[in-house]
């Protein structure tokens, strides 16, 4: 089921969520005073509003309550993060996120009632230490709804052979790419490959599917 999301500021994070909100066929309404900004994704998102979102005016105007969620991303003035907060929690929003620059600013938020605060920065290097963490997965990123990561090979896969490991039906897991040692990496390979400690898989399928498979 599609939903309906507001996006206060399109700075390089905002106008990316929103981008992939539309994208994912979700109705986005965007909203940021600088009129250069909101041109520039106006084509990409169901509705674009130059407009100044702490204004007690524009928040009743647009009525939150109708948005499954609300993404404040404005980063240039706290006070107006604040302000559109407060606003949009008196106007009944639901679902709140914000986008916080520093601990303190996190702190601040969520007693002022953000249901989730985001630090974009911090969240994505929290992320990528955990993922690097873990033992056989050397790299991951997403790709079009899925993942694609560069994975070692688990005790639990060695001396198998790809067939018998059979990840695609059994995990949703497809092998894009087979490397052995001291040789290129190839998409073409034979089936019946026995899996050894120093070879490479390139993998495609969900996150939690590749985390543990190859944990």
């Amino acid at each position: 089921m599609k939903g309906a999301y507001a996006v206060f500021g399109v700075g390089s994070f905002g106008s990316e969520v929103a981008e992939s909100l539309s994208a994912a066929g979700h109705h986005v309404v965007i909203m940021d005073c600088d009129r250069e900004a909101v041109m520039a994704i106006r084509e990409k998102v169901t509705e674009a509003l130059v407009a100044d979102v702490s204004n007690p005016d524009v928040i009743r105007e647009l009525d939150v309550k109708k948005f499954d969620a609300i993404i404040i991303s404005m980063s240039s003035h706290f006070e107006d993060v604040i302000l559109a907060l407060t606003l949009a929690k008196q106007e009944g929003a639901g679902k709140i996120y914000v986008k916080a620059n520093s601990d303190i600013q996190k702190s601040i938020l969520l007693r002022l009632g953000a249901d989730v605060v985001i630090q974009p920065d911090h969240d994505v290097a929290e992320r990528l230490c955990a993922r690097l963490s873990m033992s056989k997965i050397e790299d991951m990123f997403e790709f079009k709804g899925s993942f694609i990561a560069e994975v070692g090979i688990p005790k639990t896969m060695l001396n198998k052979s790809i067939r018998s490991l059979d990840l695609r039906n059994r995990y949703n897991i497809t092998i894009l790419l087979v490397k052995k040692p001291g040789l290129e990496m190839t998409t073409v390979w034979d089936p019946n490959m026995v899996l050894q400690a120093d070879d490479r898989l390139v993998v495609i399928g969900s996150e939690q599917a590749i985390t543990e498979v190859f944990k």
